[in-house]
């Protein structure tokens, strides 16, 4: 039977870099990319991605495990490990319980200001046409409500000057109220961190302590001991070949950027945003560093 492992985080929080190292087990296999529109099954009409735990039932929950399997090439009778990672579940924790009750949880962590600046650079890259093109194909015909809300969203984007989408990331609660008033960016980026952070922390409290593990993205690059908890929890084979692909794709200055690449004013308002929370998870609050 197998073991799904659900890694939360936000958005540019570093759960794609963990998956996939993760994934180089044995016994491992992942969904290759986020499915919001998995999650999302039924559901489309929801004004963002915090699903409430009421809008689960036995047809999308049946919906939601056949096409993780499907999409991990993995049949449910083996033995095996499934890593999926959508950062949009870390706003809706009790909903995927529900929905994956025998699911076990790696929450990454990642210093939000980091996360704010990443995002931004996102959220005005240019789209890329083959992950485009890849998740599309993977989008089932019972899931056109949300294909339709996503690719509007794309050409929404486009016409903005924002080449990932009106909205890129996570959609909070009250993310398209921020998007039409032309909120800054920044704020929405680290709102975005923030929300998706606070649900997740206050989504776990109700998951068994044996079901669910956390890891800081600094402890994540700069050792191994906790990779190795990480292989030990999810039950994963040959944690060696895990330690040897972190160790050939870790990046440790990936932290630091935001210190260059944001001006005072924007630190200033990121700040305003975060530094709460910041300050809850032990993460220094130096708003002068640039």
């Amino acid at each position: 039977m197998t073991q799904p492992i659900i890694i939360i985080g936000a958005a540019r929080s570093g759960t794609k870099y963990l998956r996939d190292i993760l994934a180089t087990a044995p016994n491992a296999e992942k969904v290759p990319y986020d499915i919001n529109y998995i999650w999302r099954y039924g559901s489309e009409d929801h004004p963002d991605d915090a699903l409430p735990v009421s809008l689960v039932t036995s047809k999308k929950a049946a919906f939601i495990n056949s096409n993780i399997h499907r999409l991990a090439g993995v049949k449910p009778s083996e033995d095996k490990v499934i890593l999926e990672k959508s950062v949009s579940s870390g706003l809706r924790i009790p909903f995927v319980d529900a929905a994956v009750p025998n699911a076990k949880y790696v929450h990454l962590i990642r210093d939000g200001r980091a996360v704010t600046e990443s995002a931004m650079r996102l959220w005005k890259e240019p789209p890329n046409w083959a992950n485009l093109f890849e998740k599309f194909r993977g989008i089932p015909l019972q899931n056109i409500g949300y294909a339709f809300w996503f690719f509007s969203n794309f050409i929404r984007g486009m016409i903005f000057g924002r080449g990932g989408g009106k909205i890129w990331g996570p959609r909070y609660p009250g993310i398209d109220e921020d998007v039409r008033a032309e909120r800054d960016l920044v704020e929405i980026c680290a709102e975005q961190w923030r929300a998706t952070v606070a649900n997740a922390l206050e989504g776990l409290e109700s998951i068994s302590p044996d079901n669910q593990i956390t890891i800081r993205y600094d402890e994540l690059v700069s050792g191994t001991d906790k990779l190795l908890e990480i292989c030990d929890f999810c039950g994963l084979q040959d944690a060696d070949r895990v330690l040897e692909a972190h160790r050939a794709r870790v990046d440790s200055k990936a932290d630091d950027k935001w210190k260059n690449a944001l001006s005072t004013e924007q630190i200033s308002d990121m700040s305003k945003v975060i530094n709460p929370l910041l300050q809850q998870l032990g993460y220094s609050d130096n708003k002068t560093q640039t």
